[in-house]
């Protein structure tokens, strides 16, 4: 019996940094996370900047990047942007 191989998912977070923390620094340590494919600064509401984070893995791996996102120093709020299967 031949089994298939499962997929590779994505995960899109957005990261909320801590009062005063300097977002450009928050982004490099996100990055710092096995797994991040993209991590970037982006504008988010009235004025505020966040980290936009991209995270692969595969399927059976079962990753909780929201988690390891949470622990990153700097990191206040994280929200699941969006969960996919790219292949």
């Amino acid at each position: 019996m031949e089994l298939k191989k499962m997929g590779k998912v994505m995960t899109v977070l957005k990261v909320f940094p801590k009062e005063e923390y300097d977002v450009a620094k928050l982004s490099d340590n996100v990055s710092k996370i096995k797994g991040c494919v993209k991590s970037s600064v982006e504008d988010y509401v009235f004025g505020q900047k966040i980290v936009k984070a991209s995270f692969v893995c595969e399927d059976s791996e079962g990753v909780d990047f929201e988690e390891l996102a949470k622990a990153v120093e700097g990191a206040s709020e994280v929200q699941v942007d969006e969960v996919g299967l790219i292949s």
